[in-house]
């Protein structure tokens, strides 16, 4: 996680926006969450999507390797924070806002079992070969029944060194295919990221249930 902490130390965050995601709002309301239930945010750095989430009456718990994004976040939202050391983690607490701060395949199971899930941009900036782990954290920190939305990057890797790393549908199905009930909700041409200088880039949103 190198590059992402070299990102934040030189304030090259463009991947933050000011605004909501979308696709969060579009499809967040169809997943049906229990009312006041806990929603893991893996990956959350300082996003915004984390205060939207709380608005809806949400307990948002976030995973985060980079100490600085957690710090940003509670600072420019004017939060007041506690922080709990843990062997492996610190605990950062602002109710209704919990973000645990280490690597974020080391946190034991029992301390986590939330009702629902968001990703929009955790898959797609690890490693590939982290991903099944990855999923595997899912599974153990999600109770049976638990939903996610995923939102996903897709483009032609030889083209780009991630991350972000591409990441396509019919991966995102192997990856979720024991364990989990997936469905694509919406699959998106992204004409603005061909900038880049990939021939095309795609994002998809998934639907996904714990079984």
């Amino acid at each position: 996680m190198g590059f992402w902490h070299n990102r934040w130390a030189t304030q090259q965050t463009g991947w933050h926006k000011a605004d909501f995601n979308e696709l969060l709002l579009k499809y967040w309301p169809s997943l049906n969450t229990p009312n006041g239930c806990e929603v893991l945010v893996p990956l959350c750095g300082k996003s915004r999507d984390m205060l939207w989430l709380a608005n809806q009456g949400h307990s948002v718990i976030g995973h985060e390797m980079v100490e600085q994004a957690i710090t940003t976040f509670f600072s420019e939202n004017k939060l007041n924070y506690s922080i709990e050391e843990k062997t492996t983690h610190k605990i950062y607490t602002s109710k209704p806002f919990t973000i645990y701060h280490g690597n974020v395949f080391d946190i034991e199971s029992r301390a986590l079992k939330v009702d629902a899930w968001y990703d929009r941009a955790a898959m797609i900036a690890i490693e590939p070969s982290n991903r099944g782990t990855y999923v595997e954290q899912i599974r153990r920190h999600t109770k049976p029944g638990a939903v996610g939305l995923l939102i996903t990057f897709a483009y032609p890797q030889e083209e780009m060194e991630g991350p972000p790393f591409s990441l396509n549908d019919d991966q995102v199905t192997e990856l979720f295919s024991n364990g989990f009930k997936v469905e694509c909700l919406e699959n998106i041409q992204l004409d603005d990221d061909k900038d880049r200088g990939l021939s095309f880039v795609t994002s998809s949103v998934f639907k996904l249930i714990r079984i």
